[in-house]
């Protein structure tokens, strides 16, 4: 599983071994204990990576043999594509801007996705 946690700090994606199911239980327990709602609905995030990333080539012939259209890769000028995931989306309520997404995907996905968004983390810290 990947999760993307959106804070005020910006977006965070991390590997999970745990099942939708378990993450969801323990933010709603979590929410039980701390006395805070909690909203879950489908949702989608997405980030912007280089265009040419070797791993956009590579993901995006993964892709092309995936029907669950769980992740989805569109060119969104010259330098950059939008990578797009589809997930459960948990936040405190339904407006909120902070929150998390869990999104399930094949190990192969997963594993470049995880690759792509080390590239804009590494880019981000060079320009920082």
């Amino acid at each position: 599983m990947l999760k993307l946690n959106y804070t005020d700090c910006g977006l965070f994606l991390e590997q999970v071994d745990a099942s939708l199911d378990e993450i969801a239980a323990q933010r709603v327990m979590l929410a039980v204990y701390a006395g805070e709602p909690l909203h879950m609905e489908p949702g989608r995030a997405a980030f912007l990576v280089p265009a040419s990333a070797p791993e956009v080539q590579k993901l995006k012939r993964v892709l092309q043999a995936d029907a669950t259209q769980t992740v989805t890769v569109a060119a969104v000028d010259d330098g950059f594509v939008e990578v797009s995931l589809k997930g459960t989306w948990i936040a405190k309520s339904i407006n909120a801007e902070a929150g998390t997404l869990v999104a399930a995907l094949s190990d192969e996905c997963e594993k470049l996705v995880c690759q792509l968004w080390q590239v804009t983390q590494w880019q981000s810290a060079i320009t920082a």
